[in-house]
């Protein structure tokens, strides 16, 4: 099962990035923020799977990204955890922005603007991109 569920939850990762940016594209900013970062935690827990062989629970960003870091340095994969690590620093902001994202579009007494959720929208991909790069150094894809 452990190829299918991570597979699955990629797919449903993609589907959600996909709902984001057609929100984000309608004028739904509130939707797109949320959508957005919802893939990128689903992307994360599909990664985080194919590393730990488990199911990882939480939903912050930052902490999945922190429990990626000590999953690569527990198997010995210094190099990919540095480069995780460095990402975050180099993130901090952002990626605040989006591990926030739910709570405040679905329970905020503000809705997000455009510029907000493209900023949200923009580290989702980003996050995706650093977990697609590290998919393919340790599994070839």
């Amino acid at each position: 099962m452990s190829g299918e569920y991570a597979m699955l939850l990629r797919r449903r990762a993609l589907n959600a990035l996909r709902w984001a940016e057609r929100a984000c594209n309608e004028g739904d900013y509130d939707t797109c923020a949320r959508e957005a970062e919802y893939a990128a935690q689903l992307y994360l827990k599909s990664l985080l799977y194919r590393v730990l062989g488990e199911e990882v629970r939480g939903h912050d960003i930052r902490e999945l990204l922190a429990v990626l870091v000590s999953a690569l340095l527990e198997q010995g994969l210094a190099n990919e955890a540095g480069y995780v690590a460095d990402y975050v620093r180099r993130h901090r902001r952002e990626l605040a922005w989006l591990s926030e994202a739910h709570t405040r579009a679905a329970y905020g007494p503000v809705e997000y603007s455009r510029r907000e959720a493209e900023i949200v929208l923009s580290t989702t991909k980003s996050v995706l991109r650093l977990a697609e790069e590290l998919e393919e150094k340790l599994f070839g894809g």
